[in-house]
């Protein structure tokens, strides 16, 4: 379908969406923040602020905030952990030098200036954990949707924007590539407004963000497609084949997903679970982790068939609480992500209602390649469920984070789902 038609779509949204209260609410979100920004983040000294006061602001800036609801009026989905939005408010706080360079990317008006500021901004914070300066965008993108709603798009992922370049062919997809991520954050708002208003929807940089996540709309962009069951409708997308995607792992990226099963190992033991590990991967996984003698299983305590038991004994981390598996990660560091999300089709094609948590971990650069997949017809059409519906995305700097929560012994595995992303929920 051409970008013409989308058009079409145009007065059923304005329909279910009325843009004068939205730009009101906005109106007063962007006025708080801007506040909390001002007279605290940017306020003299360094005294820490409460979970209280960011957690007000957190509601405005991530959907997923603690408090939020599916009604609720945030930014975006930023794939930042409540904790870590915490830690990073507090980081500016400690340290000055960061915070005056992301308030001068919120209040530099002229494109070129901007760009530049958030590339000095992702050069000084490169070696930081700090959730600020992720590859995708996010976190400066929601900062900048938050300062000015009516303005600045609060579709804040650089690849939602260049699938979006890609579908309106627009000239900047020709030029991506070789722009710098700030020139892409700063130019792709800029070119996407200008599109968007050739198309003929009207109204705030806010309005026209939530037009393209429109389900109708958004199935077109995102290249979904809807398959008719006798008992429900599916959706699902068939990814564009790549041939870089058949490329090897190479053994740095191999040996970082030992390392990761071993934080992964970690994190279960330490909240009480037992720890599953395929035979063929304890020796390189144990080198990075040392369990107490009754912590990691010799054999799994399941009564399922022999089919179904090799299955789950390949499977590259297993949480385990009694004779029941609670959670079930796969790493993937394979360019393609098929191994893991096929292990784990096949756990459910072999059990169908099998009733498990199950996590695809995978660096953020396959991210969106991990979401996309998932999304596919043989993984949307197995009996029962999709797969999405029972399996998630981690990222490795998630897994990491989760490590260095405080009090994890403390914590329930729901933690992890502060972290996860779900295909059904991605914009």
């Amino acid at each position: 379908m051409s970008k013409s038609s989308i058009k079409q779509f145009i007065p059923k949204f304005f329909e279910s969406y009325d843009r004068k209260a939205k730009d009101l609410i906005w109106k007063n979100h962007s006025a708080t923040f801007r506040k909390f920004w001002s007279k605290q983040v940017m306020a003299p000294g360094s005294s820490p602020l409460s979970d209280d006061e960011c957690d007000v602001i957190i509601r405005i800036l991530d959907s997923k905030g603690k408090g939020n609801t599916k009604q609720s009026e945030a930014v975006a989905r930023a794939m930042v952990a409540q904790g870590a939005w915490r830690r990073l408010f507090n980081c500016f706080r400690s340290d000055k030098k960061l915070a005056r360079l992301v308030d001068a990317i919120l209040k530099e008006e002229e494109p070129d200036k901007k760009s530049a500021l958030i590339d000095e901004l992702y050069k000084m914070n490169e070696k930081n954990r700090n959730n600020l300066t992720g590859k995708s965008g996010n976190t400066i993108g929601v900062f900048l949707a938050a300062q000015d709603p009516f303005n600045n798009l609060s579709i804040i992922s650089l690849n939602d924007r260049k699938s979006l370049i890609d579908f309106l062919e627009s000239p900047l997809r020709l030029k991506w590539d070789s722009m710098s991520i700030g020139v892409r954050i700063v130019q792709s708002n800029i070119i996407l407004k200008e599109e968007i208003q050739v198309l003929g929807i009207d109204g705030s940089a806010r309005t026209q963000s939530r037009f393209w996540y429109f389900e109708p709309v958004k199935a077109l962009w995102k290249k979904q497609h809807t398959i008719n069951r006798p008992d429900k409708s599916v959706s699902v997308i068939v990814p564009e084949s790549n041939d870089s995607d058949e490329e090897d792992a190479g053994e740095e990226e191999i040996r970082k997903s030992h390392q990761i099963q071993a934080v992964i190992a970690e994190i279960g033991t330490r909240m009480g679970f037992k720890i599953w590990l395929p035979k063929a991967d304890r020796g390189r996984v144990l080198k990075k982790w040392k369990p107490a003698e009754s912590d990691l299983l010799d054999s799994l305590p399941l009564n399922y068939d022999d089919t179904t038991i090799k299955t789950i004994e390949q499977i590259d981390v297993l949480w385990l609480r009694k004779r029941s598996i609670v959670r079930a990660f796969e790493v993937e560091h394979t360019t393609s992500v098929y191994s893991g999300l096929l292990r784990m089709a096949d756990l459910i094609a072999l059990q169908p209602n099998m009733s498990i948590k199950l996590h695809i971990v995978a660096p953020e650069a396959k991210r969106e390649k991990v979401l996309q997949e998932i999304r596919r017809p043989v993984f949307s059409l197995l009996e029962g469920r999709a797969l999405s519906e029972m399996c998630s995305y981690l990222s490795y700097e998630n897994i990491t984070e989760i490590r260095e929560e405080k009090h994890l012994a403390h914590l329930s595995d729901h933690v992890l789902e502060d972290y996860e992303e779900r295909a059904d929920e991605a914009d």
